[in-house]
């Protein structure tokens, strides 16, 4: 996602904290009873809800079919199972999200790997290149347990009231900077020192976007992670999480080794590909818990 306004998204919108409030107290009977459910019982709902929205509701269905069999080169028969398992994981990770939105993050869940290379000492700040993998939202939540500040370059939503709710189940997490907004944000952030994540697997509409090769098409690709590395000095670490049964795992893996050279054109669209190529490995290694039924191969706007 892009902290620029050349990146297409959705313009920045104040949300008032009313709203959010409301939000909230409008979700607390549904979060209260998920709550005391048995962690098996509320995995075995969520399991249902993805497979009612796989059976029920064919929206993006046919998409998601159509981008494992390009991604993976599968057939049909043998990509069902990839576009059913994603499925019955985003009906889990709906159902953890209501559960533990707006919550601390309960470490007995999640296993975090890896935390040296973000909570370790220097001044230079930290760009977090990710994914729409494993159940993200543990990720964000992750972020509010390290030393650094974090914050999380995240689209909004068109109706206010849909982002009043996703605001509501985020509190407690990083700071949100909406993709859209001024970019001096992102950059005073990173001169102090702290953490600014990105997701690099959505469709960039920006005319300056990055063509680079994505499961093995091109696809466009915001420059702004690279750019801002770039510019000042940022680390730039992969971070994945990853479902295994009831648990989760978040990875936090070496930081990149990027070009810089003279040519800053060329430095921008090679680390750009640099940060694709990670995030597709990581998504090779659980195709299953990946967003399929995002349309990530647009052509170029």
């Amino acid at each position: 996602m892009s902290a620029s306004n050349r990146s297409g998204a959705v313009p920045s919108r104040e949300v008032s904290p009313r709203a959010v409030a409301v939000a909230r107290v409008a979700l607390w009977p549904l979060t209260t009873a998920l709550r005391l459910l048995s962690d098996r019982w509320a995995d075995a709902l969520g399991r249902a809800l993805g497979w009612g929205w796989y059976r029920l509701v064919p929206i993006r269905r046919a998409v998601a079919r159509q981008n494992v069999h390009a991604a993976l080169g599968l057939s049909a028969a043998a990509g069902e199972p990839i576009v059913r398992g994603m499925y019955r994981h985003l009906g889990r990770s709906f159902v953890e999200l209501l559960r533990f939105g707006g919550r601390p993050l309960e470490a007995s869940r999640v296993r975090v790997e890896g935390r040296a290379h973000v909570d370790g000492p220097g001044e230079a700040g930290i760009l977090i290149v990710t994914a729409h993998l494993g159940n993200w939202e543990l990720l964000v939540r992750v972020g509010s347990t390290l030393r650094r500040p974090v914050s999380i370059v995240t689209r909004q939503f068109k109706a206010g009231w849909a982002e009043a709710v996703w605001r509501a189940l985020r509190l407690g997490g990083p700071r949100l900077m909406p993709a859209g907004a001024s970019a001096r944000a992102v950059v005073a952030a990173l001169k102090r020192g702290e953490i600014v994540g990105y997701v690099l697997d959505q469709h960039c509409p920006s005319s300056k976007a990055v063509r680079a090769p994505f499961f093995g098409r091109m696809a466009s690709t915001s420059p702004d992670l690279a750019r801002l590395a770039r510019m000042t000095g940022a680390r730039v670490v992969p971070a994945f999480t990853r479902r295994e049964g009831l648990e989760h795992v978040v990875r936090f893996d070496s930081p990149l080794e990027l070009q810089h050279t003279a040519d800053r054109a060329a430095d921008i669209e090679g680390n750009t590909r640099r940060c694709l190529a990670v995030v597709e490995d990581a998504i090779r290694a659980h195709p299953e818990q990946w967003l399929w039924i995002h349309r990530r191969w647009k052509p170029p706007s």
